[in-house]
């Protein structure tokens, strides 16, 4: 073998030994006091990681509601005025429909806020809801706006509504970058009711000066729930039905642009999955450990390692130093596997792990079929084993086909268990045909004459 080829095979082993350091080890660095690994961790599914469990019960509170002799609400007593205590969800709206609105309504709002696992139950009598959703950065953010009611309003000054939930088409999050740096913005188109309605307020709501350049304009206020989102008069007529305010204000920093983008986004899921039809609060919010206990995950984890160490050495035995090259590439693959999964984000449950065993062991398998058939071939040189690799290579495409369309299919399926399984064989065999390819073709075909 020329010095460039034993050059090459090196390079390549030292890159696996690294890429496996990396992947089973990681990458550690100091940050401030403290030293962490930039590595990406392993997501999770609740099944391995645990989850939050959180019940929403159907709020049975009463206002405090103030009339005066007309019948109008009042926030003061006064002379004429009534009192009385009302409850916060009348009576004849605790409806079966109004509970199944309130759980749709949920269930689109964790979609929108991405979350990858969870699970939601009811209680058909009371309208209880029994939500479980992954432990991490994200939880206490979700859990919030799940039970916010999101009743979107534009109301005039005597706080009439003009606009609502039902006008909105679909609200977006926009940016806008200049040379002063970039601005977030929060738009909301309407649908043609509201796009008239809207064009109306704003031929009506227009910025006006008195006498001595005092403002003086009618302006109305965009709110959600009892939060205030804008107050403003308007400079000309909008025809095209497009509301849009700025989230914060312009900034260079790119943490100060995703707290606003953040902010905007949360109003987004709010406005897309539309107003509760009922007010919901939280009664339990605790987390549940997985019924998998760290010592019940390392046996199977010792167990595969072992059987992978047997089969690792029944390769070097039988097929000497085609053997030990190919094992190393073995290692490599699984090393480089388990690294994929991690950026990728792949969401891992039980069925993933056992997805990552079955890429392991079809890897082996055709580690095994290739090194069998270079040496039943009797393959002496370079350009024989390079004929016998691709022969390999291609019989085992064949095999993998219909297990790779499987495997994207799975990709689309709505329950985690399902797509995990999918999303790992997939990764699992992009990566067979790929590393092998380059790695393990290059390993055991170059070093033929050496």
């Amino acid at each position: 073998m020329k010095i460039e080829e034993k050059l090459k095979v090196t390079l390549i082993i030292l890159v696996i030994i690294l890429i496996s350091l990396i992947s089973f080890g990681g990458i550690y660095l100091q940050k401030m006091k403290f030293v962490e690994n930039i590595i990406p961790d392993y997501q999770l599914g609740m099944d391995l990681a645990g989850g939050r469990l959180i019940t929403l019960g159907v709020d049975t509170s009463k206002n405090t509601v103030i009339y005066d002799k007309d019948g109008k609400v009042v926030e003061k007593e006064g002379e004429g005025t009534t009192k009385k205590e009302e409850p916060v969800n009348p009576e004849d709206t605790l409806t079966e429909e109004n509970y199944d609105k309130v759980k749709e309504i949920i269930q689109k709002r964790l979609d929108l806020m991405h979350t990858a696992d969870y699970t939601i139950r009811k209680n058909e009598k009371t309208g209880e809801l029994y939500i479980q959703i992954p432990e991490n950065e994200n939880t206490d953010l979700i859990t919030q706006y799940m039970a916010i009611k999101g009743k979107f309003t534009v109301q005039n000054e005597n706080e009439e509504i003009l606009l609502n939930n039902g006008h909105i088409k679909k609200a977006e999050v926009r940016y806008s970058s200049g040379a002063t740096g970039t601005s977030v913005y929060l738009t909301i188109q309407l649908n043609k009711e509201g796009t008239q309605i809207f064009q109306d307020i704003t031929k009506n709501y227009v910025t006006s000066t008195d006498a001595e350049g005092k403002d003086n304009s009618k302006k109305i206020k965009m709110k959600i729930d009892d939060s205030t989102l804008l107050e403003t008069a308007f400079d000309s007529e909008v025809s095209n039905g497009m509301i849009q305010m700025s989230i914060g204000g312009v900034s260079t920093n790119n943490d100060t642009i995703d707290g606003y983008v953040q902010e905007a986004s949360n109003i987004v899921v709010l406005l897309n999955s539309g107003e509760l039809p009922l007010t919901y609060t939280i009664s339990e919010n605790r987390y549940v450990m997985s019924d998998i206990t760290r010592e019940m995950f390392y046996i199977p984890v010792a167990i595969i390692g072992a059987a992978l160490l047997i089969g690792i050495v029944f390769l070097i035995v039988k097929y000497k130093k085609n053997g030990l090259l190919s094992s190393l590439a073995l290692i490599g693959y699984t090393a480089v596997l388990l690294l994929v999964l991690r950026y990728a984000n792949v969401m891992l449950t039980m069925e993933g792990m056992i997805a990552i065993i079955i890429a392991i062991v079809l890897n082996y398998i055709f580690t095994v079929y290739l090194l069998s058939l270079i040496k039943h071939k009797d393959s002496r040189t370079v350009a024989e084993a390079s004929h016998v690799f691709k022969e390999a290579l291609i019989k085992t495409l064949f095999i993998f086909i219909p297990v790779a369309i499987t495997s994207i299919i799975l990709c689309f399926a709505g329950w985690l268990p399902i797509y995990s399984f999918g999303m790992v064989i997939f990764w699992g065999l992009l990566l067979i045909v790929l590393y092998n390819l380059i790695i393990t073709r290059t390993l055991v075909v170059d070093t033929k004459n050496a």
